[in-house]
């Protein structure tokens, strides 16, 4: 005789055909992982170039301009993230709705699912991620909220792109 807890342990999805796997719903980028390298790479100098010249706005747009998103494109992200922590950390905090204010709808909403992302990273540390600073993020969303109301906090949470 079974017992209820192997009865609550089996898939049942297995025997379902038409069941979908999290891999199935996940939208991949059609560029391979070495063309989104590049692109993460060539970035990096147009970025500094701009932070360095006070142009905040066309860095952080930069940046958030075709990010790289998929499981194949880790590298790539990980540059794109720290070269978006890079500027966040950059801003002074009376220039971060000006800077919100001048980014397009899509903009917004990537950067968005960037702060996400990013408090998601909070606390755990690796040599290979930049260190997140909650406030500096908390900080972003409570001005990118303000600008672009709750509706991008709708739009990226039901985006299926992993940033």
């Amino acid at each position: 005789m079974t017992s209820m807890q192997d009865f609550r342990a089996l898939d049942v999805d297995r025997w379902e055909e038409e069941a979908l796997s999290a891999a199935d719903l996940a939208v991949h980028d059609p560029r391979s992982a070495q063309e989104l390298l590049q692109i993460a790479k060539g970035k990096q100098a147009g970025v500094r170039t701009k932070l360095a010249s006070n142009d905040t706005p066309g860095a952080l747009a930069q940046v958030l301009d075709d990010p790289p998103y998929g499981d194949h494109a880790d590298q790539a992200k990980q540059i794109n993230f720290s070269l978006l922590v890079e500027i966040l950390n950059a801003t002074r905090s009376t220039e971060i709705a000006n800077v919100v204010k001048s980014l397009s709808l899509t903009h917004r909403d990537t950067l968005m699912s960037y702060l996400y992302k990013g408090l998601a990273m909070a606390g755990t540390r690796s040599q290979s991620t930049p260190t997140v600073n909650c406030a500096v993020f908390l900080l972003w969303h409570e001005r990118l909220t303000q600008a672009a109301g709750t509706g991008c906090i709708m739009r990226v949470m039901t985006d299926r792109r992993s940033l």
